[in-house]
């Protein structure tokens, strides 16, 4: 099967339009999603409202979706983010704030497993480093799995007692093939607040079938995304963030 792996939406629908028409294009047979559908962002209901009706969807649940339905104290976030998640807050539907509830922390199956930060602590963990996948291993029955939070996009791999390696991607980089005996993490990065530097959207192409994964890069209408967030009164700093991918 072909899926279209995506993560981090955080309410912006400009670059969630941009990744599922690439995704129609290449006629994807399902969608994983790796979580924070809202928080930041200026259309949490509709970010919600288009996941959700996704045929085919796997999709686990992130620490800004836990926190816009009560579930994580906004302690653990600061004043910025708290902001626009009290906003997502004020415009989730009931219907999009049961999808969220609904949602797991970990899914296994097909081979990969899904988690928001890692398979050690699914939810608030920023998995970035050799380290930390190495502490994660006993909790990860899959040789794949896909991972978001960070808003980096990068791939961690192992072989046996190797030390794990860390390797950004990098536009126009080839796909990589998953090889036997090897386990993976790979974090397709996020679609609407990228942290690499490189503002345009990000999402990838899993092949079970091939067992590789190919990392791609879309414009979208940044500006417009800015200047809904400008009305809604949400935090500059967030709003330059989009322009630049930091």
């Amino acid at each position: 099967m072909l899926y279209g792996v995506f993560s981090d939406v955080h309410g912006n629908l400009e670059a969630l339009k941009a990744v599922l028409e690439f995704f129609a294009s290449k006629k994807v047979d399902g969608y994983l999603c790796c979580g924070d559908l809202v928080g930041y962002g200026p259309q949490p209901e509709e970010c919600v409202r288009a996941v959700s009706a996704l045929p085919g969807l796997r999709c686990v649940v992130g620490n800004h979706d836990l926190a816009a339905i009560g579930r994580l104290p906004l302690k653990w976030f600061n004043s910025y983010a708290t902001a626009t998640i009290e906003y997502s807050r004020s415009k989730l539907s009931g219907q999009s704030c049961k999808f969220l509830e609904s949602l797991p922390d970990k899914i296994e199956a097909d081979g990969f497993t899904l988690v928001h930060g890692s398979p050690k602590n699914p939810v608030e963990e920023y998995l970035l480093s050799g380290d930390q996948f190495q502490e994660s291993l006993p909790h990860l029955h899959t040789p794949l799995c896909l991972i978001g939070h960070s808003h980096m996009a990068f791939y961690i791999s192992k072989r046996g007692v190797r030390f794990p390696e860390t390797v950004p991607f990098q536009d126009g980089e080839e796909k990589v093939k998953f090889e036997d005996g090897l386990i993976y993490a790979v974090n397709a990065g996020s679609v609407g607040q990228p942290r690499d530097r490189d503002p345009r959207a990000a999402c990838g192409l899993y092949d079970s079938k091939t067992r590789s994964f190919e990392l791609f890069r879309l414009d979208y209408r940044r500006s417009l995304t800015q200047e809904l967030m400008r009305r809604a009164n949400l935090p500059e700093i967030l709003v330059e963030r989009i322009g630049i991918g930091w």
